[in-house]
């Protein structure tokens, strides 16, 4: 039935110009895969380093509505998408994976292999290396300290810890099983890469809305501590009589008080050089 439905006129003409839309985008993917079945992980290393920098700047200026790009931030993402997705992560998941896996995969197949490399990378990659190498590129970026320090990379992740790997969880756990169940190993950091771009839009969001939160709550405090800085000030000088609040409104009582006397003693004195 599916072949007398395609060999219809109207059917044929759809799937022709189907084909000549998509023709270029077709053309790209085949010349992609070609060229990363070549030379998988100098592909695998550009194409995840610019998919980090443009994600995040997508982030900054369309999801934020930034009207200027934080470069330090994106440098960082940058240079994580490089390094580390297109460098040690090509390393891990077509090296290190398909060795520890190998057994399972020879007798249970890629579909069997797949739920145990989705853990290994979920449960122990992520948690224990993933993020931790993000907190402290992120810290050395910004000039934070990385070990110690209430503003350190591993206060930071130790705070945003559980957000990070609900986020990750929910989008890398499906996509990953997919990605080791069924993408040739050529394609896998690329496919990485394409989901990673909403997963570093993301991350990025995430990133920006806990520094304006940390922010925020350092201007809360400041803002608070100065408004009862006030209130003893006020406190202080009502308790002494006055009415005013405020150190230099204070000063002002006081040199007058003093101007009075003054003045006091001086006519006193003209008073009595007069009856003199």
């Amino acid at each position: 039935r599916v072949s007398v439905v395609m060999e219809r006129p109207g059917v044929q003409g759809v799937t022709r110009g189907l084909r000549f839309v998509f023709a270029p985008v077709i053309a790209v993917g085949s010349g992609y895969s070609a060229l990363a079945a070549q030379a998988p992980f100098t592909t695998g290393f550009i194409t995840t380093g610019v998919k980090t920098t443009a994600a995040d700047a997508f982030a900054q200026l369309v999801v934020e509505g930034k009207e200027k790009i934080d470069w330090k931030r994106n440098a960082m993402f940058t240079s994580f998408g490089f390094f580390y997705l297109g460098g040690f992560q090509y390393y891990l998941y077509n090296v290190q994976f398909t060795k520890w896996c190998s057994t399972i995969t020879k007798y249970a197949g890629h579909a069997g292999a797949a739920p145990v490399k989705t853990f290994i990378d979920q449960f122990l990659h992520h948690p224990l290396m993933y993020f931790p190498v993000f907190y402290s590129l992120k810290a050395t970026v910004e000039g934070r300290p990385i070990m110690t320090g209430p503003d350190s990379a591993v206060a930071r992740y130790r705070a945003e810890c559980f957000d990070c790997w609900k986020a990750c969880w929910s989008l890398w756990v499906p996509c990953t099983l997919f990605n080791f169940t069924f993408v040739p190993r050529h394609l896998r950091i690329p496919f990485v890469a394409a989901t990673s771009f909403v997963w570093t839009i993301t991350l990025s969001c995430m990133q920006g809305a806990f520094t304006e939160e940390k922010n925020g709550a350092a201007e809360s405090v400041s803002q608070n501590t100065t408004q009862q800085l006030r209130s003893h000030k006020s406190t202080y000088y009502q308790a002494q009589g006055g009415t005013v609040d405020g150190i230099v409104a204070a000063s002002m009582l006081e040199n007058g008080a003093a101007s009075m006397l003054e003045n006091s003693a001086a006519t006193d004195g003209k008073a009595e050089s007069s009856q003199g």
